[in-house]
């Protein structure tokens, strides 16, 4: 599973570390589990579509706009 460390253009700017692949994308900071979309379904994507690229770009939108979790 590729990982890529994202830091935040806003806020505090903090660095998140994001872990993700096909249909799939987990979202951490400081070894603490942030977010967790576990398959495409969660994400609300059809699972043929939700390809490493895509979901690398929802996890950074995710954090950009902390939906579903805190700073």
């Amino acid at each position: 599973m590729p990982v890529l460390e994202y830091t935040r253009s806003q806020g505090q700017r903090l660095t998140y570390t994001i872990a993700y692949d096909h249909g799939e994308y987990f979202i951490r900071r400081n070894g603490i589990l942030k977010k967790s979309v576990p398959d495409s379904i969660t994400a609300g994507v059809n699972v043929k579509e939700a390809k490493p690229e895509l979901m690398l770009r929802m996890a950074v939108a995710d954090i950009e706009t902390l939906v579903d979790m805190d700073e």
